[in-house]
Parts: structure tokens; sequence; C-alpha cells
């Protein structure tokens, strides 16, 4: 199966985002982590794939290419074509990398990071995801972040009313690996989640950036639930998973998704540093190089 990675450099930039004691950061607690996640995320998955694509931006392709030198087996330069947008709306250099696909495709983010191959039931699955996200917790979560966007937007996409009237609660998807055989509901998929932001851009300035969740995997499970097709997940269990086991690796722990706020726990960042140290000292010792040369 091919790998599909993205970087759009613009919610990273510190002229949008206060300054330039953020740039970079990307939700981390130092800008060196997330040079540190992207470098190990591309190795491993390098280790049990052979193409693993980049698709990114003028500036995202001379961090990750030129500077860090991370080993893409391809590369499109084609994200520019989102900096007329928001800097909050992260999540769109995914979605629109998910739109490019032309072949069966997993998208993996670059805070995740494989000790083994997925499964063939994985990659064979007509849509993919990383887990469910639904129960009291979820339900309440995606409620929270909904209801001022069905209140004060334009417009909503009418699948997720219609996912709300079947299940009479909020179910999502967690977007840690997106992706699967279904190229038509992609298309479908990443058109509608666009125009539901296109609609809405009045109103992207005051939004939370939790509107993220919303359009892309809020409605990812919506218009799957209401086109009845089964989405194949790498974490089956309803129960909120734990993807943070470094001290795992690599006999337990094959998987790890560094997300959220754990990006900021100096335990994870630490095991991250380590792990990236231990068995790509190149990619660790010439990003330290770069750092001290603020040249990243």
């Amino acid at each position: 199966m091919k790998i599909v990675q993205s970087l759009w450099s613009k919610p990273g930039n510190p002229e949008f985002i206060g300054g330039i004691e953020n740039h970079n950061k990307c939700g981390w607690a130092d800008k060196r982590f997330n040079y540190f996640s992207w470098a190990l995320s591309v190795n491993q998955l390098l280790k049990y794939y052979n193409q693993v694509e980049l698709i990114t931006d003028k500036k995202g392709y001379d961090l990750l290419i030129n500077r860090l030198e991370l080993p893409y087996t391809s590369v499109r330069v084609v994200l520019d074509n989102l900096n007329g947008y928001h800097h909050k709306l992260w999540a769109l250099g995914k979605l629109y990398a998910y739109s490019l696909q032309e072949e069966p495709f997993m998208h993996v983010d670059g805070d995740v990071y494989i000790w083994e191959k997925f499964d063939d039931s994985l990659e064979n699955g007509e849509l993919l995801c990383q887990n469910r996200e639904e129960g009291n917790f979820y339900n309440a979560y995606y409620r929270q972040i909904f209801l001022p966007i069905a209140s004060n937007f334009n417009y909503y996409p009418k699948s997720i009313d219609n996912s709300l009237g079947k299940h009479q609660k909020f179910k999502a998807i967690n977007a840690g690996v997106m992706g699967g055989q279904n190229l038509v509901f992609f298309k479908e998929y990443t058109a509608k989640a666009f125009e539901f932001v296109d609609r809405n851009m009045e109103f992207i300035e005051e939004t939370s950036s939790a509107f993220n969740m919303i359009y892309e995997q809020l409605l990812f499970r919506s218009m799957a639930d209401e086109q009845g097709i089964d989405i194949s997940y790498f974490y089956s269990d309803t129960a909120p998973p734990y993807f943070f086991d470094f001290m795992g690796i690599p006999n337990h722990t094959k998987y790890i998704h560094v997300s959220g706020s754990s990006k900021k726990e100096s335990f994870l960042t630490e095991c991250l540093e380590y792990r990236l140290r231990r068995d790509y000292p190149e990619f660790y010792y010439r990003i330290l190089r770069l750092l001290k040369k603020n040249i990243i």
C-alpha cells in the first residue's frame, strides 16, 4: 500500500501564530521535538513500506527535504494552494493530500511511529482509520465543539444531522492513520469538507481550532455511516486507546501516536529524542547541528 504524509507549513509560521518562539512547534513543547518526530516517523515507515510520499508546500520541502534530508520516495509540492486559508485550519493540508490520491493509500501523521507493517485486514479496508471516537467522553467532547458551529455557521453538511439522528449521539474517528481502497468516497468526502470550510470563512477567525476535528473526523464518520460503508480500524476496541508506550518498543509496542497535549509531556518527548538518537543518529545529530546554526 502507498503511504502518504503531509505538511502544510502555514500553521507553524510565526507570522501567523504569535512570534518566532512558536515557530514550527506544531503542538510540541519545543520545535526540535517536531523535527525529531518527522525524522523518526518516515524512517520507521520506510522499514516496512517501499512507497512513502510527502505532500507539502515550498517551505515544507525546504525544511524536510533540503535541510533535514528525510528519505521520502516521492514528493509533491502543492500545498501552497492552501495559503489563502486561515492558519487555524491545520487539517486542510491532510484533506488536500487525501483528495489527490489515485490509488489505495494510507495517510500517516508525522507524529505516528510504527514497528511492524500494518495488518492486511486494515490495508484492504474500503475505508480505514486509527480508532473510533465514541462513547460518553467523546460524545461530550464533540457536542461541546459542534453546538456553537450549528448555532452560528451558515452551513454544515446534512450527513452530520443524519448521523446524529441515527445514533442519538456524536460518533467520529481518529485520523492518526486514514485511507482505504474507496477513492470515490475520498473525492466526495474531501469536496464536502472544503465546502464546509469555504461556506463559513467569515466565522473561522473566531472559531476554535477544534473545528478541525469536525470537518475531518466527525464528517468522515458521518458520511461513511450515511453511505453504509464499513470502516476498518487499527484499534478496534471502543475503549479509549493508549498509544504512548515507548517503554514497550519493539517487542510489545508496535505503534505510537503522540497526539494532543501529550506532545508537551517531558517523559514522552525525552523518549522520542532517545529513540531517534539510538536508531537514527545521523538524523538526530543533523537536526542538532542545524538548530545550533539557526538554520531550522
